[in-house]
């Protein structure tokens, strides 16, 4: 019964095609394939990137535990004060990260190898997200000697950036580096970084209080997508927050 009824269904599609010449079966099939295209391409990457979970990512690196009202409360490393020169020229403060959700980067201007994909990845995210106030992005060059502050200008021009949401920032390079290594918690090995400089693919994401909430390799495309969708979260978050906040008072 229910293999007849199934064929009940579906008989009038083989009977249209059946009455049509070649020129309009192959239209007809061709619009069923550009109908069904995106459901089938949602279905893939959410299957793919593991979408379907909409928690947002933990904060991450707990350094100390300590009692609150009779309750065990944890205490998560934060990224510190840092001071660097934005590519126009004023002062940018890594407190700009807090109540945003921000995400940091390395790079430096004359980068022949991963830079150039990482920044085509992050003008993405840039294009994507930035119409949301709360969403900063911090990219500290490697290189300051070179990267001079009318280069850093022209290489934010060639990725669109707003230099008001999108920071391309210089300081001095040990600063810099002991702000990777020991603030953003990312893995250094001098000898194997490129021209000896702090060069990591790893894009950071820090929450509004300055908590790390993950990392990703900036030139995988499928790892940014997923960067994407967790600030899209964590943004949502923060907003739920305030509502709540905001309705207690």
């Amino acid at each position: 019964m229910k293999r007849t009824f199934k064929l009940y269904l579906i008989r009038p599609f083989f009977v249209k095609l059946k009455n049509m010449n070649n020129k309009s079966v192959a239209k007809f099939i061709a619009f069923i394939i550009v109908a069904l295209l995106p459901v089938v391409i949602f279905l893939y990457f959410k299957n793919r990137n593991n979408f379907e979970n909409s928690a947002s990512p933990k904060v991450m690196w707990p350094i100390d535990t300590k009692v609150v009202n009779g309750k065990s409360d944890t205490i998560y490393h934060k990224i510190p004060d840092f001071d660097a020169t934005n590519a126009n020229g004023t002062i940018i403060s890594s407190k700009e990260m807090d109540g945003n959700v921000s995400v940091v980067e390395f790079f430096f201007a004359q980068c022949p190898s991963i830079c150039p994909i990482m920044n085509q990845q992050m003008e993405r995210v840039f294009t994507n997200l930035s119409r949301n106030n709360n969403f900063k992005i911090f990219s500290y060059t490697i290189d300051p000697e070179r990267d001079s502050l009318s280069s850093l200008t022209d290489y934010a021009l060639k990725h669109n950036a707003d230099l008001s949401k999108w920071y391309f920032l210089r300081a001095n390079q040990q600063d810099v580096f002991n702000f990777g290594r020991n603030g953003l918690k990312i893995p250094v090995d001098v000898e194997d970084s490129e021209a000896g400089f702090l060069h990591s693919e790893r894009f950071v994401l820090v929450d509004w209080n300055r908590n790390i909430r993950g990392y990703y390799m900036g030139t995988d495309s499928l790892e940014v997508n997923r960067m994407m969708h967790d600030i899209v979260l964590l943004l949502s978050e923060k907003e739920l927050k305030e509502k709540k906040k905001n309705r207690n008072k």
